[in-house]
């Protein structure tokens, strides 16, 4: 999940960029849309509702979103028509492109490996672009998710840091065996086993 979230911070980002919005349009999620402004767990929960409102896809997550102008609803004249359509890159990976007849222009970003892990779809086919792109760059960190729910998990600044130091103390309390120790406990040893 937080893979997820990051790509779609990613799409967002660059669609606020040039003044567009993703909005989801699958029954359930239909208008709602992300933004990277929301709190981590309601961008999780959007992102969940979009992916099961969605047909399944055997090996995918699917999500069907436009991307309207900021202030426009996706059914305003010229709110979504000619849109960029945009896809998360992978550092060291490729992005491959091309045509299909009822998928339209898309693209699919590729792993340093070859693996597809993203794929974007019903792109203007007038308006194709052609061959693949390497994506240069360093992958950002994904982000924190908050903890599932019901569990708890100590505060940093609280409980385990008193952990941590109450650890130490005891790591700092054990003493070694002196030299003279551990020869007169091997030598023991091996009068016990001879």
């Amino acid at each position: 999940m937080s893979e997820k979230v990051k790509a779609f911070d990613s799409l967002a980002n660059q669609y606020s960029s040039i003044g567009r919005e993703i909005e989801f349009s699958n029954q359930g999620v239909a208008g709602k849309r992300y933004s990277t402004t929301l709190p981590m767990d309601q961008r999780v929960n959007l992102l969940m509702q979009a992916a099961s409102a969605h047909a399944p896809r055997s090996g995918w997550t699917a999500f069907d979103y436009y991307v309207p102008f900021k202030g426009k609803s996706r059914f305003d004249k010229g709110a979504v028509e000619g849109a960029s359509i945009y896809l998360p890159g992978i550092a060291g990976g490729k992005v491959r492109r091309g045509t299909a007849g009822d998928y339209g222009f898309y693209s699919e970003s590729l792993d340093p490996s070859g693996k597809v892990l993203f794929k974007v779809g019903h792109g203007d086919i007038t308006r194709p672009e052609a061959g693949d792109v390497n994506v240069l760059g360093q992958a950002p960190p994904a982000p924190e998710l908050p903890p599932p729910d019901g569990q708890q998990v100590a505060k940093k600044s609280g409980e385990e840091n008193e952990l941590k130091y109450a650890l130490f103390q005891q790591l700092l309390n054990q003493r070694q065996p002196s030299l003279t120790q551990q020869i007169l406990s091997q030598e023991l040893a091996g009068l016990l086993s001879g």
